[in-house]
């Protein structure tokens, strides 16, 4: 052992123990920090950025006072505990403050993948917690202080605090919550295996080999108690996915149009509730039997209740032939384009768009000078308003030079929907909602009426002002978008008992939005089943 004798007797006791009080207090310059490195990490979660997020990793002025609360711990400190714990508040009240004010005065930005990548921890994030704080532990307490970078990108401890004042912004728990679990998570998970790895190499406070067990055993109870809710999410998502493989395997072997393609599948699940399919199919031809036939196969292979939802997107009989260097309207497919010339950049573009965009479309322009291309579907487009937006955003990665914009049919926008007794939106509230602005935007509509919705005694009393409130949330959104929005209620409505026995309350817990065009009352959209809004009571 003399190996190790040596090893700890190299250890800078007092250095180590000067820099760690230096660190991890309250001062200007970690309130300094604290600031800006969550302002850089909510503007990288809003722009989708990895690149920006690393940066506000990179700067980790939370690492001081965790790691000065597990030397706490280790050496039952308690003034070290009280210090560790201020610097922590403040730092936690700063970047929540910071975050919701960048939110709030930015334009409205729908929940990136980064954000929504930080909301749902799971038992491997814990791990990674645990390891990291080894390594800082290590790092410490041999004065290794550049390897706490990368115990600051592993565990990220700044980006689930930007994810939390997002959502509290926002005004959404889910966000709110399952991001600030994951900063909890790994706050105590590191300063617990800091306090570790502080005892393991005699930094801590020690009388009896009975203390170190109680310690381990506390840390350890700590840990597992963390761990259940974490578990439980690494199993929800370990069987969403392989739900996911037996509804595509499904869903590949039954459809039996030759050439059909599945191009987008989404599989929601909920305790307790049906397993929610959504599929996008693109097809030659529009098979009538494919929901019924399908519907059984997914309910068998599941061995669930499923609720399924089929576009089916028929390939369309007119693209556009494209000339370079002027506008042109759309020519029948079939009309090949000359042999053994170079192809333009539009040329290039509407073959790609004949092999991946086969839509039915009344009207196409390209402008190959400007890089501008329009795109009008037909009303015969028999798939969703978000398959469309879908499809664009992959047109315009593939093309980031183009400016390109599909407009979609006239029809009713989707249904936002809430969750039952509050005004927070269902998990396909938010995306319903972002498409509805995007078609409004390809729409190029300024004016809509918002109309809310509730079941009946749904919050009591106060079930009336309830739906107006969900109205006016989903209005003062558009406004933010940039929309004059009005926001109006209708409860109850004309036999609204009989119609939720029929229909289920839940087609009443929704908002819907109904463009108004100039000079005409909303139009586009439908009220709620049997429902008629005030302009039309009032006739």
């Amino acid at each position: 052992m003399f190996w190790w004798r040596r090893h700890m007797r190299d250890l800078e006791r007092d250095a180590t123990n000067e820099q760690v009080n230096e660190d991890g207090g309250l001062s200007y310059a970690y309130a300094f920090l604290v600031v800006t490195s969550c302002g850089i990490a909510t503007l990288g979660l809003m722009l989708n950025s990895a690149a920006v997020i690393i940066g506000a990793m990179l700067v980790a002025p939370l690492m001081g006072p965790i790691v000065l609360l597990g030397f706490a711990i280790a050496e039952t400190d308690v003034e070290k505990a009280i210090r560790s714990a201020k610097a922590l508040a403040v730092g936690v009240a700063a970047a929540l403050t910071i975050s919701v004010i960048i939110v709030k005065l930015s334009p409205y930005i729908p929940p990136t993948p980064e954000i929504l990548a930080r909301t749902n921890p799971n038992l491997f994030d814990l791990l990674v917690a645990v390891l990291s704080g080894m390594v800082a532990g290590y790092a410490v307490t041999h004065r290794k202080i550049g390897t706490v970078a990368g115990v600051a990108i592993a565990t990220a401890l700044m980006p689930p605090l930007a994810a939390s004042g997002y959502g509290l912004a926002m005004g959404d728990l889910n966000i709110f919550q399952g991001a600030f679990f994951l900063f909890l998570t790994n706050m105590l998970a590191i300063a617990l295996t800091v306090a570790g790895m502080a005892t393991w190499y005699g930094f801590g406070n020690l009388r009896t080999p009975k203390h170190l067990i109680w310690e381990t055993v506390l840390a350890a109870m700590i840990l597992v108690v963390l761990s259940i809710p974490l578990v439980r999410t690494l199993n929800e998502s370990v069987a969403k996915t392989m739900t996911v493989n037996e509804v595509e395997s499904v869903l590949r072997q039954g459809f039996k149009i030759e050439g059909a393609s599945l191009d987008k599948l989404n599989v929601q699940m909920v305790e307790g509730k049906p397993v929610q399919v959504s599929a996008v199919v693109f097809t030659r031809e529009f098979d009538k039997g494919a929901h019924d036939r399908l519907l059984p196969q997914l309910r068998e292979r599941l061995g669930r209740p499923v609720e399924f939802s089929l576009d089916q997107v028929v390939l369309g009989d007119s693209l556009l032939l494209a000339g370079a260097g002027k506008s042109v309207i759309a020519n029948p497919v079939g009309q090949n384009l000359q042999p053994n010339l170079p192809l333009s950049d539009a040329q290039l573009l509407v073959r790609h768009l004949r092999e991946v965009l086969p839509l039915p479309l009344t009207l196409s322009e390209i402008n190959a000078n400007a890089k501008v291309a329009k795109l009008q579907v037909a009303p015969a487009y028999v798939g969703s308003l978000d398959t469309l937006r879908q499809m664009e955003a992959s047109l315009q990665n593939r093309y980031p030079a183009w400016q390109i914009a599909i407009i979609p049919p006239m029809r009713s926008l989707p249904e936002i929907r809430f969750q039952y007794g509050s005004t927070e939106l269902t998990e396909g509230g938010q995306p319903a909602l972002q498409t509805s602005l995007w078609t409004l935007k390809r729409w190029q509509v300024s004016s809509v009426r918002v109309t809310g919705g509730a079941s009946l005694q749904e919050n009591g009393r106060k079930t009336s002002s309830m739906a107006r409130q969900r109205a006016e949330l989903i209005a003062s959104q558009l406004r933010a978008a940039g929309l004059v929005a009005e926001a109006a209620s209708v409860y109850p409505a004309a036999e609204q008992k009989a119609l939720e026995k029929e229909q289920g309350i839940a087609a009443w817990r929704v908002a819907r939005i109904q463009p108004i065009l100039e000079g005409m009352e909303a139009v586009g959209g439908r009220d709620a089943p049997g429902v008629t809004t005030d302009t039309q009571r009032n006739q």
